[in-house]
Parts: C-alpha cells; structure tokens; sequence
C-alpha cells in the first residue's frame, strides 16, 4: 500500500500521510508536513519543529528495507534484503530457473524502499524494475500513482562478489559466549587477544558457525548480501559524522535469517541431492560435455525429476516441469488443482483424447522464441539448419497454430474436465479466429516446398503481380539467353561460334563467356575484330574467360539484376508478413504457455499411470499419514518392493498441544482424526531399509506439494514448509573454506577442518536453526564420523532438543547405531538362544540409561528381519524382510553384512571372536596382545633358566667355596653359561 500524496509529487518531497503504512520513498528536502486532509485552498501549512522534523527522519529509517537482487546463468536469482526496524538480514536460498515473475513476487514479499541491482545484471531486469523506462522520463514516472514504491540503484557488478561478501558476513559481530570459548585460528588470522565480543575470533570458527545460520553456499545470495552490507555502510559514512555513537546502532544488523519465496517449500541443494530429485549424468564423451553447466550435454540420470522429464515433448512444457520440481508449493489450491487434472487425465475414458494430446504437443514449439527469432529477422536462416523449411520458424508457426486449434477440440472431449483451470485457460485464450487466421496468412503466402529446395523463404504465386512478373521473366531466362547466345555468335568468326555461350550471374548480370585457346593460352575470341561493338573482359577462371559488350549492358539495364530483385521484394513480403503475424504476438505467447503447461500436467498424469502412483490428500493439519508407502526409484531396482506405512504429527505452534501416544502402525485407513508421534528413530541392522523407508517419507511429501500422484496405497499430507535433510555426506575440502584460506592453509590442515563430519554438523545445525513445527527434518545415522560416546552424546542431544520444542517441534524421522554395542557374534545361537532378538540386552545403551527419556511423542520402529539360529554360515544367519515393526533393535548385525558384502571370512570371524570378547566383558587388549619372535625366545630362555635353577638341590646351610663364594651363586652362574653357549 503506498502513501497517499498529492499528484505529481517529487519523490524527494514527498511526505506521507498519517494513515499511510508505506515507509517514506525518500528524505525530505523542505521541512514541511502537508494536511492529511487540506479544507480549502487558502489552506495553511503547519512548519515542523526541529523535534519533529528528527523523530520522523529516525522512524524513516527505521521502516527502510534494502534489498539487492542478481540473476544470471539462466535465470538463477539471488535476493538478500535488510529490514531497518527488526535489524534483520534476510537471505535466500539461490533460486534456479527463476525470472521476472519470481522477482516480482520478490518485490511483493519484501516490499523494498531501495533496490540494488549489479551493473551486469540482464537488461530485461533493469528495465522491468526502473519507471522511467516504462513511462518515457522521470516526471511521468514521479507523476505515475502505479510507480514502485522504492528507489532504484544500479551499482558497480564488484560489489556483489561473493567472496567479499563472504568475508563482510564473517566480519559481522553476531552471536553469544554460549558455549566454551574456542580459539580456532590458521595462518593469517590475528592471534585473539579478548572474547568472542570483540571480533577477534578466529576466521575459520566465525565462517564454519555463519555456515549454521545460512546456506553460504547460495553465491548469488551470498553476494547481494554483500552489497546490502556496502550500501548499509556508505549510508553510515554519508549521514553520520566521524566518532558519533548514534552511528554503532543505525542500521546495525542483529540477525541473520533464511527466507524462502511466499508458498514455495524451502529444500536446498543437500536435500535435493540426498533424496535423488535431480541426478544429472555428464555426456560420456569429454567433448560434448562443454565448457560450462548450462550447455554441459549431460542428460538426466536415475531421478524423481528424470521420471517424468522424457514424458514432456514441448521445450517449454520440460522447462515449467523443472520449474515445479525445484519450487514445491504450499498453495493448496494450486497443488488440488493440479491434482484434480492428473485426475481427469487419467481417467479411463479420457485414454485416447491423452493420447491424442500428447501427439499434437509433440509438434509444438516455444513461439515466445520464435516470434524473438521473427522480431529480429532471422526466420530466413533457421531454414537453412537441420530440418528445412518445415522446422523454421514459419513452419513452427504453421504447426503451432493447427496443433493448437486440435488441441482446444481435444480438451473439449475429455470427460469430467468441466471445472478443470488448465481447460478454462484453453477455451479462454485459443481463439480459434485468430489462430486459422494467422495459420492462414502463412499458408498463403509461403511455398513450403519450394523453399525447401531453396533454403529460403519463397513467396507463393499470386500474391504480389510485380514479383510475379519477375519471376516469370527470371525463368524464361534460359530461352532469352539462348536466342542471344545466337544472334552474337552470328558476328563472329564461325569458327569459334560453337564454342561461345551468354549466361546470367546474381548481382553481376549478363555475361558472354569465351573459352581458352589451349595452344596460346588466350580467348579464342576477345572481340577486338569487331571494332563497331567493344567486348570488355571483366574476369577469367581456370578455362574460361568472361566479357561485357553494348548487348549485355543494355540487357543489365533493361532487366536488372533480376534474381536480386525478386529476393528484395520476397524480402519484403515475408517482413510484411512478420509484422502482421506480430500482431497476434500476446495471443500467441499467451497460448504456447498454455501449452506448455498442459505439456507439464500430461507428464505427470502419464508418470502416475506408469509408476502407478496414486493421489495425496493435501490438508492443513501438521500430520503425515501413509498406507503402503514406497520409494519411487529404489522399486524400479529391485524384482518386488514391500511397502510401510507411516504416521507422524508435528506441534500446533500457537495452538494447545495435541500430542497423542497413538503408536506409529496404524490399520486405519479412514480420514478420521489420526495423530501419531512428532518423532520416529529407526534403529536395526545394516541393509534393513532403514535410509529406504526414510527417504521414501520425504519423498512422498515432497511429491504431494509438486502436485504430483504419490507411490503408495493411501496418503494424507499435511502442508510442510521445508524438508531438511541430514542423509547425504557431501565431501570436498573446500565445502565452505574461501580461496584466500585455500591459498594459505596446508592440504593436511584443510582436510582436518573440512572431514565429513563437519559437513554433517553444519547441515544439523541448519536444520534445527530453520525447522518450524510445519517442517519435515530427516536425520540419518548423525554422529558416525567422531567418537562412538561423542556422536551418541550428539545425536541424543539433537533428538532431544526436538522433543524438547513442544508445540513448535517438527515432525522427525531418524536412523541411528546407537542402540547398543553388543552385536551378535558368530554363530548367533551362542547369544540369542531361547532371546527375544529384539529385546534389549543388558549392555550399556544410550536408550536405557535415559539419555533419552520415552515420552509419548517419541517412537520407536525397526524393519523385521529372520535368524537362522541353525546356520553356521554368517551370510546365511539373517533374511531381511524390510517390514517396518514398531520397538527397537538390540543389534546392528554388522558381521552378518560384511559376511554379505564379500569381506573375507577370516577377518568376519576375527570380528566375531572379539565381539564376543567384548560382550563377556574381557580386556580386549590382552586378548589382542600378540610378541614378537625375539621376545619369544628371550621368554623361552628365562623359562629355561628358571626351570633348571628350581630343579637343583641345595643345602640348608651354604659356607661357600675355598674362595669364599656360594654354592648357590655359582650354581646360578653355570645354569647362565650353560644357556649363552647353546
């Protein structure tokens, strides 16, 4: 809402209303409030004290929102913006394949006061946000009550480079002293002197604790932040003097926050990779995959996405399908909506009128790029590359408009499609007049078969009488050069008369064409013997050498350059045509988008059909409740899939607590009022499903707020704002370390700051700093990279601290190991005889010695496996029957999946002994003591020195020898001697 000013009023001046609630576009520069309501002309106005004048230039500042937005690599969007009043720095997640109408929706959410764009930022950007490109100058665009609300800057592309805003965002004096103090410096970093207050933490701590708070690996975003901080600075400099204090707290920044576009899903790139909905494969030649991503070649591989990507035939219906995919909704009539046409698609009466869809889409093109091609003037040229005539842009056009009006016939026919928008917007926008109109105008003009063979446009006959008459005289060319060729031979020597000839060049006209004397290497005739018509040679070739006389100027006159001309005017016409066809442009434009949204929603009723998926009940209630859910891609791999189900519920935020005890197995299969546990942890051995069953969850919801069927028996979802995974361990060491701490770090230093569990930690701590009670947190295994006790310790303190949310907690799916330490040895009848496999055993476990407490929104599940308790073969002793049973498992089997995995029974049964060890509670280290030869035999030579010493016999009473010396000791040295000379 704007304010209300008067007409024509200076941006500059402008003062708002008291009613107004926009902030102010600018700062005054006269110090004069206007009445809300003036009563008459002779009116007077009121001068502003000082005071006031300064507490409405504070609260100016204080409704300030800065915002700078980037797009490039084919409308990749980047967004940061900066609310004065909350001291708030919002970032977003880089949005791909974006564009004008995600900008707008952009501008709407943060309704800026400024914008800042980088000076190489696309033009149709700067000229959709700047008014006076839209309003021809300044004073229409001040005078325009429709003008944006904001202020316009376009600043130098240097100040949104990521890699200093990494560093600006690093610098940001945001955070606590809760928590140890950690000093945690690299080369190049000053030696810190105080706390944490004072900014002289160590780069590398600021950097991986910023990597908690947002995803910096959002460059665009990352970079407009940067200039956000550079405008917010230049303002301090400008409006405050050296040393004021007033200027520590003016745009100060206290927070920084994640945002995501208004009913779009927030799922980053971590968990789009750990759920497999994108999964390129580069071409399998070096030479094809290009220089960049955008035109790398690659194709997509075994994906969500890749399932439905080659059932879309138009370009711009696969654009608006990866548009969806990467922009899940949370509009629930929008995701209903496309719900009710996959619906009526896949309706059995509707079969053939789908097919008959899809076949006239598979002739559709993108007309937005073919009237961009025909605006420019290039549809000539797009006949002459790979397809002729027919696959240029007239052709396209042709094709277009008659697919189009078949296409309107067809959605008419299908049943129960009455209420469906996507058939409104067809009834709507095909006008069915104008649509033969345009495909007439084309057909009429253009001969389709002859410019194939000519490899332009041609012009039918009858369509304009000059070029006609061109044409007419342009293939009678033959004959009339002919009877030339004969009346000039009749002036020549008649021995050379057969061997001349007239023919006709484009843009060089008439020429008579003589041929080399082989013997002198000259004309045969040059016609210097007929001194009443001069022949002037123009040029030769190899054989042949080419004249002008009177005759062939005066034809060159009279004719012209006829094949020249007749392009001209073909020219002319197609460029007629062009325009007339632009004139329908909107239409056009408004229909080839039409079309590829039904592009879209057909390849999604298709998927659903041959993956058989079925329709999600979208609802507002924080629940997710599956009947016989299944992963999508992991059943194409497999000869049969055993389905699970799930039931969760996530807090009420604001509302009282619903938290209820129902376990998480339900047989219901109504709709009734059904909650289960905010919290799920899977425990059980390897190879069980575990990761499976929850990758299958997210993935079902994932799929519900595409607007997409789902793989399962039934499904009720409730609306989820962010899917937040910890599943996927992406390793690199240069994960968040910028370019100057690559530089100077050495690589064994940086692989120590950068291992794959500090990669895990960063993706839980973004996790739980953006999970609401609507959001869906998914953590696999956390803690497995450090300590067993030190993981365990974290892993119970992050399932904790989600419990400990109350109404505000998310629904949680985890798989943990640390049940227990006591896996079964080998053979497992040993251990499990006459014992419940399932039930805890009396070992130490983070479960039973309260580490976390049960309580009735946590549950616990494991999938169902069978003991051989009979088989001496460790591969042998477990069938996995991936059955989701609600309790824990005591045991992780690991032996038995090594024994599977191919690792050598001698190291398997190794493994088992020291389990079993370990279980009787046995020092492992005396049972792993090993010696070494020498030692052996030192060992054996005392034991032998010993036993001779105790097998000698001595007197009570020993005096000693003549000399003086003992018995004993001399008996002593000779069992010492005796050893050394063996």
């Amino acid at each position: 809402m704007q304010s209300k000013q008067p007409a024509c009023t200076p941006l500059s001046s402008a003062v708002p209303s008291p009613n107004s609630s926009r902030p102010l576009l600018g700062r005054p520069t006269a110090r004069i409030a206007l009445s809300p309501r003036p009563h008459s002309l002779n009116s007077s106005v009121s001068i502003e004290d000082e005071g006031h004048v300064h507490e409405r230039e504070e609260d100016d500042h204080l409704n300030e929102t800065i915002m700078a937005l980037d797009m490039r690599d084919r409308g990749t969007i980047g967004c940061c913006y900066y609310v004065a009043r909350e001291e708030k720095l919002y970032l977003m997640e880089d949005v791909q394949l974006g564009g004008l109408g995600v900008i707008d929706a952009l501008k709407i959410q943060a309704r800026p006061t400024v914008v800042l764009l980088p000076s190489r930022i696309d033009e149709s950007v700067d000229t959709y946000l700047e008014p006076t490109q839209r309003t021809g100058n300044l004073k229409d665009a001040e005078c325009d009550q429709f003008s944006p609300p904001y202020i316009l800057e376009v600043r130098p592309t240097s100040e949104f480079s990521y890699h200093a805003a990494k560093v600006k965002l690093i610098d940001l004096k945001i955070g606590s002293d809760i928590g140890p103090q950690i000093n945690y410096s690299i080369p190049g970093d000053t030696a810190p002197e105080n706390t944490y207050e004072t900014g002289n933490t160590g780069r590398q701590v600021k950097l991986l604790r910023l990597s908690t708070w947002i995803n910096i690996e959002s460059c665009l975003t990352v970079g407009c932040a940067g200039a956000v901080l550079a405008y917010l600075q230049r303002r301090k400099a400008v409006e405050y003097l050296p040393g004021d204090e007033a200027a520590t707290t003016a745009f100060r920044i206290s927070t920084l926050e994640m945002f995501s576009l208004k009913d779009v899903m927030f799922i980053n790139a971590d968990t789009f990779l750990a759920l497999q909905v994108f999964q390129p494969e580069p071409h399998p030649h070096s030479h094809n995959q290009g220089p960049a991503k955008v035109n790398s070649g690659s194709k997509e591989g075994l994906s969500i996405y890749g399932l439905f990507f080659q059932l879309a035939h138009t370009p711009q219906g696969k654009y608006l399908l990866r548009q969806i995919f990467l922009r899940p909704s949370l509009d629930i009539h929008l995701i209903n909506e496309r719900l009710d046409t996959t619906t009526v698609f896949l309706h059995p009466n509707n079969t053939v009128v789908v097919e008959l869809l899809v076949k006239s889409l598979k002739n559709i093109q993108n007309m937005r790029t073919a009237l961009i091609h025909l605006r420019k003037g290039v549809s000539g040229n797009a006949c002459a590359k790979g397809g002729g005539i027919r696959r240029g842009v007239w052709g396209s056009l042709v094709m277009f408009t008659y697919h189009t009006l078949k296409i309107r016939d067809a959605v008419c026919d299908l049943t129960g499609a009455e209420r469906l928008a996507i058939r409104a917007k067809i009834i709507d926008k095909f006008e069915p007049l104008y649509l033969q109109k345009v495909g007439s105008m084309i057909n009429d003009t253009i001969d389709f078969e002859e410019s194939a063979l000519q490899h332009r446009a041609i012009v039918k006959p009858n369509i304009d009488p000059e070029l006609d008459n061109m044409k007419h005289t342009y293939d009678g060319m033959n004959d009339l050069l002919s009877t030339v060729a004969k009346d000039i031979a009749k002036k020549i020597p008649e021995e050379v008369r057969l061997s001349l000839n007239v023919i006709y060049f484009p843009q060089i006209g008439y020429l008579i064409v003589v041929p080399f004397d082989p013997e002198t290497g000259q004309p045969v005739y040059d016609g210097h013997q007929n001194a009443e018509d001069h022949w002037e040679q123009m040029f030769t070739t190899g054989e042949r050498a080419y004249f002008k006389n009177s005759q062939m100027n005066m034809m060159d006159e009279h004719f012209g350059d006829t094949y020249g001309m007749i392009c001209d005017r073909e020219i002319e016409i197609i460029h007629d045509l062009a325009q007339r066809v632009l004139e329908h442009e909107p239409m056009l434009t408004a229909c080839s988008e039409i079309c590829g949204e039904l592009d879209c929603l057909t390849a999604l009723a298709r998927g659903a059909r041959t993956n058989n998926l079925i329709r999600p009940r979208i609802t507002e209630q924080n629940i997710i409740q599956i009947n016989d859910g299944r992963h999508p891609l992991q059943e194409l791999t497999v000869p049969s899939y055993v389905a699970n189900d799930t039931c969760l519920s996530g807090g009420d935020g604001d509302c009282p607590s619903t938290e209820s005890s129902t376990p998480i197995l339900s047989s219901q299969s109504g709709h009734g009022d059904l909650y289960g546990p905010s919290m799920l942890i899977m425990t059980g051995p390897n190879y069980s499903g575990k990761s499976v069953y929850l990758k299958q969850v997210a993935l079902i919801v994932y799929m519900t707020h595409v607007g997409c069927f789902v793989p399962a028996s039934r499904a009720e979802i409730g609306l989820t704002d962010k899917i937040l995974t910890r599943i996927a361990t992406r390793e690199t060491v240069s994960k968040v370390l910028p370019s100057f701490l690559l530089i100077t770090t050495p690589p064994s230093y940086t692989s120590q700051i950068q291992s794959a569990f500090m990669v895990d930690l960063q993706q839980v701590a973004l996790s739980l700093t953006l999970a609401t009670n609507r959001s869906l947190v998914i953590i696999d295994e956390f803690g497995k990279g450090t300590e067993s006790c030190d993981g365990a310790g974290l892993a119970c303190g992050v399932f904790e601290y989600l419990l400990g949310l109350g109404n505000d907690r998310p629904k949680v799916l985890g798989a943990t190991h640390f049940h227990g330490i006591t896996p079964p040895p080998r053979p497992l009848s040993n251990l499990y005889a006459d014992t419940n496999p399932f039930k805890p055993p009396s070992t130490t476990e983070i479960f039973e010695n309260n580490f976390l407490l049960p309580r009735p929104g946590l549950s616990f599940a494991h999938m169902e496996i069978k003991i051989n308790h009979e088989s001496e073969e460790t591969e042998n002793q477990i069938t996995y029957l991936y059955n989701l049973r609600p309790g824990r498992s005591s045991s992780s089997f690991g032996t038995v999946c090594a024994a599977l995995s191919g690792i050598d029974p001698v190291i398997v049964s190794r493994a088992d002994e020291l389990i079993l060890l370990t279980a009787r509670g046995e020092d492992l280290v005396a049972a792993c003591a090993r010696v070494s030869e020498g030692e052996v035999r030192e060992l054996e030579a005392a034991e032998a020195v010993a036993r001779d010493f105790l097998e000698r016999e001595f007197d009570e009473e020993d005096d000693g020898d003549a000399n003086g010396v003992s018995r004993t000791k001399q008996v002593l040295r000779d069992i010492l001697q005796a050893i050394q000379e063996d």
